[in-house]
Order: C-alpha cells, then structure tokens, then sequence
C-alpha cells in the first residue's frame, strides 16, 4: 500500500512530532505546539534573541526531537569585529521524517536465530 504524503500544517506536525518522538500526552504536545507558533507566527525562522533562557532551554529541547535546527550568519561590525546572528527555524523535514517513519522494533533475541556455526571461530590461527 502506497502512502499518500500530505502536507500537514505546522501545529499538526510539531504535535504529532512531540507525541512520537517525545513520547510526551496529546495535552501536552497541543501546549508546547501552541506556545511554540506564538514566537514562530506566520515565519517559519525567528532570531535567538526573542529567547528568555526558559525558552532557549525548550527550544534545545525540541531540537533534539528534530522539531527545530538551527543556523547562524557571521557579519563584520564596523569596528572590524565578527558579529554572530543566531536563527531558529521549524525543522519541516525533519518532523515528516519523525512521523512518516515506521519504527522497527526487534522481535526478541536477535541471536537466537542464528546457526550453530555461526558462533565457531573463522579466524587463523597466529
């Protein structure tokens, strides 16, 4: 069977992304989705700087979930020093990726269906 790929919109994805690989509740992914759209708005990058360390800590935390990345442009100041301009943005790949993957999980011991001789030494001796 032939899955339809559907674009979903950016609440759906951060939600289904929370509750999959977060393993987190359905009230809890719609909060933390919410609360993440309200910096976000109708971008999908903001700049750090919007970032209480309260945030920026949750943020760090949903980068691990691969709902956001992270980027940063260099630019020289006037006084010859380098500037770093830190970005977030809504990691779209990475969540389809989330919740379009089917997880395998092993079925019992994986060595126990191997042959007898598989376990015999194939190896010269020195």
């Amino acid at each position: 069977m032939q899955r339809e790929v559907m674009r979903l919109p950016w609440f759906e994805l951060i939600r289904r992304t929370l509750m999959k690989e977060g393993n987190v509740s359905e009230a809890v992914a719609n909060e933390v989705s919410w609360r993440v759209l309200q910096f976000f708005g109708n971008s999908d990058e903001i700049i750090d700087n919007l970032l209480d360390a309260e945030d920026r800590r949750l943020f760090y935390f949903l980068q691990d979930l691969h709902v956001l990345k992270t980027h940063w442009e260099e630019t020289q100041l006037l006084s010859g020093l380098n500037w770093r301009i830190f970005y977030w943005n809504l990691d779209q790949r990475g969540m389809e990726k989330v919740i379009w993957s089917e997880q395998v999980k092993p079925q019992g011991d994986i060595y126990l269906g191997l042959p007898d001789d598989a376990w015999k030494c194939h190896c010269s001796p020195s």
